[in-house]
């Protein structure tokens, strides 16, 4: 088994230049070609339980995930990996399904195998394993749901002010009474966007009546359910679906009908971009930085692991983007194709 030593001495290069280089420092493109040609001839293969013995870092990360099937998180997920790709880490996913004895027994595995840092997606502090992070003393980094204890840095989307800047301007355009298709009102993200709603309905100086909400489960199932009820149930012509995947279904039930959003149906909703397009007149949506909060997630954790130092409960946020289309009469023309931040 060829040797850091006959790596260097092939490349031409000192032992410490090659042990950087392979733990992710920058060297000079001659000298990067040059490594690169002798491990390749060699067929040289680190010995990363050597290295993380000696420098007691594993070079390890673990994702714990609520639901695994969220498009937010495998998005952001997505981004993650390819950041620690890049700095030389893996990671290590777990999913808990938002069972506390679950979220535990994964936190505690992960601990035993003696990970850099954790990445958390929809924790929650009040559980009691949540303890288990504090003592942890790695690094914490809680993604889409602020996490309540100075142990843990937490970064999210400002989902209440976007929710609240799209039901604006629904009202606005002269639409007095709203149907909003919610999600789980336990969860962080969820109770946000119905927030936003319920503070542009108070803005507009509307009656609380004026509000016809739908709890869905985030399924598709829900959506459809939830379009169903609020048109063909409460008599309403503007929706907004605060979810990606009730959103599907929501759509369904709108094409099953043969509704025409922008004519005989007031539409807008969550999205990540792939969805609106299939759909004429376009669709007003608001798509979440998920690339953006992953990379900068994981970034950041990495840098924590690097110098040594644990999180500092500090909260980063990241505004959502909102891309405006003729999907309710009466919106502003001078809003037509365009994309903002929240």
């Amino acid at each position: 088994m060829a040797t850091i030593q006959q790596v260097a001495a092939l490349a031409g290069v000192s032992t410490g230049t090659v042990s950087r280089y392979l733990n992710g420092a920058r060297v000079k493109d001659a000298t990067k070609e040059s490594i690169d040609a002798a491990v390749a001839e060699l067929g040289y293969h680190r010995n990363l339980l050597a290295g993380s013995l000696r420098s007691r870092k594993s070079r390890s990360v673990g994702l714990l995930v609520n639901n695994m099937l969220n498009h937010f998180a495998t998005s952001a997920i997505a981004a993650i990996e390819r950041e620690m790709e890049l700095g030389n880490y893996i990671i290590l996913l777990a999913g808990f399904r938002n069972d506390p004895a679950v979220f535990e027994q994964k936190l505690g595995l992960l601990l035993d195998r003696q990970v850099d840092g954790i990445v958390l997606f929809e924790g929650d502090a009040a559980w009691s394993p949540g303890r288990l992070v504090e003592r942890s003393g790695i690094p914490v980094i809680s993604v889409s749901s602020p996490y309540d204890s100075p142990c843990v840095d937490s970064v999210v989307a400002d989902s209440r002010a976007s929710a609240r800047r799209v039901a604006r301007e629904m009202l606005r355009a002269g639409h007095e009474r709203l149907g909003v298709i919610a999600g789980p009102q336990h969860e962080h993200v969820s109770s946000e966007r119905l927030e936003g709603v319920r503070e542009a309905v108070a803005e507009a100086g509307l009656p609380e009546g004026s509000l016809t909400v739908y709890l869905g489960d985030y399924s598709r199932e829900s959506g459809y359910a939830g379009l169903v009820d609020l048109v063909e149930g409460h008599g309403l012509d503007t929706v907004f679906c605060c979810n990606y995947g009730m959103g599907q279904g929501a759509l369904q039930a709108v094409a099953e009908r043969g509704l025409v959003i922008g004519e005989d149906l007031n539409y807008a909703s969550y999205d990540y971009f792939d969805l609106a397009s299939l759909f004429y007149p376009r669709i007003t949506t608001i798509c979440p930085p998920t690339g953006a909060i992953g990379t900068y997630a994981a970034s950041h954790l990495l840098e924590l692991v690097e110098a040594g130092v644990p999180a500092s409960g500090e909260v980063t946020t990241f505004p959502d983007l909102i891309t405006w289309q003729p999907s309710f009469t009466g919106i502003d023309p001078a809003l037509l194709g365009r994309s903002e931040e929240a």
